[in-house]
């Protein structure tokens, strides 16, 4: 499998942008949470890039899913930007998607 490469950008006081590429599982979930949970703010937008994500487990999703609840309970956002399809797929299946929000663009993102 492949490793996550993870690379986190600032766009302003509380805004992350999050470039994720490889593959986010078992392996990777625990260390990933540990950079992300600390980035989540009251009012803050935190931006997953996940066009080069080509792989989401159970682990994974759960982070994903965490985030997303850690977001909405201190008043801050959680989006994902046009995940692989792969990725996608799980989100889909599982009713993930109906929970994080997916955009298109990083601009997109950034407003939502």
């Amino acid at each position: 499998m492949d490793r996550l490469a993870v690379a986190v950008a600032q766009d302003g006081p509380g805004r992350y942008v999050i470039t994720l590429a490889g593959e986010l599982d078992l392996a990777a979930a625990e260390g990933f949470w540990g950079e992300l949970e600390p980035l989540i703010e009251p009012a803050g937008v935190v931006v997953l890039d996940g066009t080069e994500l080509r792989f989401l487990d159970s682990s994974g999703l759960r982070v994903l899913l965490l985030a997303n609840a850690k977001a909405k309970e201190v008043g801050g956002k959680l989006r994902l930007i046009a995940p692989h399809r792969a990725v996608k797929r799980t989100l889909q299946v599982t009713g993930a998607d109906e929970l994080v929000t997916m955009c298109e663009t990083l601009d997109e993102a950034l407003v939502a």
